[in-house]
């Protein structure tokens, strides 16, 4: 942010005392103007991570403004609010949201509205060497019981002239006005509970390796029942692709952690939500793999050239196309009183203790240290052991199942963390990660492959120009290059994770709990 300070008063001060101050120490003040002043982040807060903050300012026009800590800030005028960084003219100010938000949406976090009349001193030569914004009548859109101050008056210091704003704010101090670090938006933020660092929940939860095993299951799996329900709206208005990628995830750690936990939790309740939930899984499949192959379109065709990137388009079209009228469907489904039934009855049961009349699974009352330390190594030994059959004449099916492996293995790693000493469990997770990054890049390659056969033959169907056929052709035979190096780079990085290191990595990892 600017070097700026907000200074509100005490409720027995009126605005106009602290007005009149200052226009004796050479400010002039405009009429005030009703304004709008809005917060714009992603739903996980990147901007706020990176330390900046974009607002959108409404008054003679839409201003955003980029600032941040040590960061001059960016100015940009702007027709309506942005969504995606692609929403904005090319030059400095987009690049530099581009970077930070690939594909999060930007999302209105906090809009507050006053009136401003704003003042400023000149000097002799009539250059403003400082500012004041006196902002009444304050209302945090959508928080009415929200306290905000009365009012407050911003003095913001320019670069060359920070001893004028120093005046500005003594003035206000022998008002008896209070200062605040932070602007309006920050105290407006306040008020109405309203966190710039957003929402990004992890899947580790506070554990004990002593703790009974059915207790820590259920808080792992309420945690991630929690973060389905926490991106289940933002999936159904379709407001970025992150948020179905990170339902997915849960439900997927979910399925994986009540697979484990088998003997751990009660038979009929661990059914039902297996049940439940692979029919979520059934359901974001098929929209994800879509997502991801528009994600990717432009890595994918950026090699092809110009002229067999603009034979496409009727492709890029269709797959679109497809991509809408799935996400259509999964928003219907996401929207049933089935489904909603099931994940409420679901976060009921993990939220409420349990009776002494359940029948629980035999595990249940075991320290849950040990029970886990024994799911992931006997997850590694599996994984290693099936990598150990693949060969190059193996099929791509048999490929693909090891990658669940390794998913597994690392929903254990990450559902599980604490437990398990963060540097030796981060050491073994990269080796992890580098071998499921092969798997990945195989995976979808196969899976965009098929779908563009299934869209050439109906664009073939379609009578669509040969010139775009032949583009399919390129362009699948580029996804085949991608998937036979990922192949071929199969057994450089599976000897690598099946070493003595990766053995060495695990031991010292679950050294603590068995």
């Amino acid at each position: 942010m600017t070097d700026t300070l907000t200074t509100h008063l005490a409720p027995d001060i009126e605005p106009d005392a602290a007005r009149a101050a200052l226009r004796h120490a050479g400010f002039e003040f405009e009429d005030a103007i009703a304004v709008t002043r809005t917060l714009l982040d992603t739903f996980d807060g990147r901007l706020h991570a990176a330390g900046l903050r974009l607002e959108a300012t409404t008054g003679n026009g839409l201003m955003l403004i980029l600032s941040g800590d040590n960061v001059v800030p960016a100015y940009l005028t702007a027709s309506s609010l942005p969504m995606w960084s692609s929403d904005l003219p090319a030059g400095p100010f987009r690049a530099r949201l581009a970077g930070l938000l690939d594909v999060r949406a930007l999302i209105p976090q906090l809009t507050v509205e006053a009136t401003c009349a704003r003042g400023a001193r000149h000097d002799k030569a009539a250059k403003t060497v400082a500012t004041a914004s006196l902002y009444r009548e304050i209302h945090v859109i959508g928080k009415d019981d929200a306290a905000v101050p009365r009012w407050t008056i911003e003095v913001e210091e320019l670069t060359g002239y920070q001893k004028r704003a120093r005046r500005a704010r003594d003035v206000l101090d022998d008002v008896g006005l209070q200062r605040t670090n932070g602007d309006t938006l920050d105290l407006a933020a306040a008020a109405a509970g309203v966190e710039f660092a957003g929402i990004s929940p992890s899947p580790a939860v506070p554990l004990d390796a002593a703790m009974r095993a059915e207790d820590g299951f259920r808080a792992v799996l309420a945690n991630l029942a929690d973060t389905v329900r926490l991106n289940w709206n933002g999936t159904v208005d379709r407001i970025d692709p992150e948020f179905l990628h990170e339902l997915r995830v849960a439900v997927r750690r979910s399925r994986s952690v009540l697979g484990q936990g088998k003997r751990v939790l009660p038979a009929d309740v661990a059914q039902r939500a297996g049940d439940g939930l692979k029919q979520l899984g059934t359901l974001t499949g098929p929209v994800r793999n879509l997502d991801v192959h528009v994600i990717e379109w432009e890595t994918y065709t950026s090699e092809l050239g110009t002229d067999v990137s603009a034979a496409l388009q009727p492709v890029h079209d269709a797959l679109s196309h497809r991509l809408d009228l799935a996400y259509l469907r999964l928003a219907e489904a996401l929207q049933s009183t089935e489904i909603n039934q099931f994940l409420d009855d679901w976060m009921t049961w993990l939220h409420t203790p349990m009776g002494d009349d359940v029948v629980r699974g035999r595990q249940a009352d075991r320290p849950l240290g040990p029970i886990v330390a024994r799911k992931i190594r006997r997850a590694h030994d599996r994984l290693v052991a099936d990598g150990r059959l693949i060969t190059p004449e193996t099929p791509a099916a048999a490929v693909h199942d090891l990658r669940k492996h390794t998913k597994k293995l690392r929903y254990l790693l990450e559902c599980f963390a604490t437990l398990l000493p963060q540097r030796r469990r981060k050491d073994f997770l990269k080796r992890l990660k580098a071998f499921q990054s092969i798997l990945g890049e195989h995976q979808d390659a196969e899976v965009h492959m098929a779908e563009l056969a299934e869209l050439s033959r109906e664009l073939h169907e379609a009578n669509e120009s040969p010139h775009t056929l032949l583009a399919v052709g390129r362009l699948t035979e580029q996804l085949d290059r991608r998937r036979v190096a990922a192949r071929e780079a199969f057994a450089d990085e599976f000897d690598s994770f099946d070493s003595k290191p990766t053995r060495t990595a695990l031991d010292s990892m679950l050294e603590g709990l068995a």
